[in-house]
């Protein structure tokens, strides 16, 4: 049976009284440590004993109550003060506040060493130790079971019953929803808390962060893995919790996160090769249908989308599509992203990406595969101030634009194809200062300033291009189609091949390049 405030009392050897608190006597005494930090509730927790030579305690009357308040508050079993040694001469504050709140404040006489209330404790709790030892061997068995395929949800649930405590996984990026249990906001109460004192692990903080609710304490330890992640625990009435059982815990659910991390990878390496060969059609249409069942995909409701996300690594996103439960195969290529996915599910998947996304009409037939991809990458050439477009939002919206890639590199080779190639052959940066200038709506101040350029320089660029095109930026018509065939180069993918040269040769537009000849 647990040790109480009160038989602490009850011990001659002991020799130690009630100063404050008394009604408080039946709380129980799971550990009695020395703390002397003004704040002992970074360290210390529910059911501890501190024990003091009272020189953490202030002096200024205000300062005790705010002390045994926060010991209180912190679910302390009581506090233990060493007689005749460093404590204030005056405690009547502390004294009164531990009185109000029934909170047990022991003297102990200065002769008694705080190891004997220490091993008192050891002897009483025994049966504790029993049961918690009995837990760790319960974690263990469920990490060999996670070791041999248990999910990381069934994992979850098997250690609540393991440890009797409610079990929650957070992704610290995440502000609004737990990553387990699935779709489950965070409690307002827990987001103010968290605000307050933010989940910092670094090695200068506490391993354990305490949460104190008014509906019950929440711990907070963070995951070993690559991924990360802080599990957060609801310990209810459980008297099993404490440091080592928590150390072996998160130990557990570290080794669960880290294969399904490697199972996610093998995924997206297992999706992105379907993915290759069903753009080229290596499969028969039964083979891509049983393989696409895998990844919760049909043909018929799933479209493709294409984005340039950048150079986050494929299993960050990959790991986050699982998270959601959204089916996804992703394909990299190049600087481009080819994600096929249910056409519902576009929106989720651009917020994962966090950047535009063009997608398809529904595939339908395996057949349309390619005129699909088409037109993602149409629509991608649309997003801007929408980050999400479809094909079907700018088929009637700009239908003098080519209707494909064929079309668009021929409108372009027969517009700025001679203005092209002079930029290869010379290493002049004329095509994209014409992009600029048109993109900033023909202003020869702004665009020579984003073109990092004098503005008699730009004059001498513009009268050039016009040279190459026959065409007159002082005339609209002119205008219209130079800035046309530019959107058919967009969508042919000239500008990516062009700029990937520009960043191989330097910033062809800074003033100390060479100048056009």
């Amino acid at each position: 049976m647990p040790l109480r405030i009160a038989d602490i009392t009850q011990m001659p050897e002991l020799r130690t009284r009630f100063f404050a608190g008394g009604p408080g006597g039946d709380r129980t005494v799971r550990w009695a440590h020395v703390c002397e930090l003004p704040d002992p509730t970074e360290w210390l927790g529910e059911g501890d004993l501190l024990m003091t030579t009272g020189m953490g305690i202030p002096a200024a009357p205000q300062a005790q109550a705010s002390y045994i308040e926060r010991l209180s508050q912190a679910g302390l079993a009581g506090v233990m003060i060493g007689e005749n040694m460093q404590a204030p001469a005056d405690l009547s504050a502390l004294q009164s506040t531990a009185n109000q709140l029934n909170f047990p404040v022991l003297m102990t006489q200065y002769g008694v060493p705080f190891a004997s209330v220490t091993r008192a404790v050891i002897d009483a709790g025994r049966k504790e130790e029993f049961d918690r030892r009995n837990a760790i061997n319960r974690l263990f068995v469920s990490a060999r079971m996670a070791i041999e395929g248990l999910s990381l949800e069934q994992l979850l649930q098997r250690l609540e019953k393991d440890i009797h405590a409610d079990l929650m996984l957070l992704d610290p990026q995440e502000k609004t929803q737990f990553w387990f249990p699935r779709n489950t906001d965070i409690p307002q109460n827990l987001r103010d808390a968290i605000k307050r004192q933010p989940m910092d692990f670094s090695e200068t903080q506490p391993v354990v962060r305490r949460y104190m609710l008014d509906d019950g304490d929440v711990f907070a330890v963070s995951i070993p893995s690559r991924k990360g992640g802080v599990l957060l625990i609801r310990h209810g009435e459980s008297h099993l919790l404490e440091y080592s059982l928590l150390h072996h815990l998160v130990a557990v659910l570290g080794i669960s996160i880290e294969r399904l991390r490697m199972e996610t990878e093998r995924s997206l390496r297992i999706g992105s090769q379907l993915l290759d060969d069903l753009l080229s059609l290596r499969l028969s249409p039964y083979e891509m249908g049983r393989q696409l069942e895998q990844f919760k995909l049909k043909i018929e409701s799933a479209c493709l989308a294409v984005a340039h996300p950048g150079a986050q690594k494929l299993s960050e996103w990959s790991l986050q599509f699982w998270r959601l439960d959204l089916p996804v195969v992703l394909r990299p290529q190049g600087d481009e992203l080819i994600v096929m996915a249910h056409t519902k599910d576009i929106p989720s998947v651009q917020a994962i990406l966090g950047t535009g996304v063009g997608f398809s009409n529904e595939i339908g037939g395996y057949e349309r595969l390619s005129e699909a991809l088409r037109e993602a990458r149409l629509a991608l050439v649309h997003t801007g101030a929408h980050p999400v477009i479809s094909y079907a939002e700018i088929v009637d919206k700009v239908p003098w634009l080519p209707d494909n890639l064929d079309e668009a590199a021929q409108t372009f080779q027969r517009i700025l194809g001679p203005l092209a190639d002079h930029d290869e052959k010379q290493g002049t940066p004329l095509l994209h200062s014409l992009r600029v200038f048109l993109e900033q709506n023909r202003s020869w101040l702004v665009a020579a300033k984003q073109l990092h350029i004098h503005k008699t320089t730009l004059i001498y660029r513009i009268r050039k291009i016009e040279s190459i095109t026959g065409r007159s930026l002082d005339h609209t018509e002119d205008v219209a189609i130079l800035w046309l065939a530019l959107r058919a180069g967009e969508i042919a993918g000239v500008f990516s091949s062009q700029k990937r040269r520009l960043a191989k040769a330097g910033d062809p537009t800074h003033p100390s390049r060479k100048e056009l000849k």
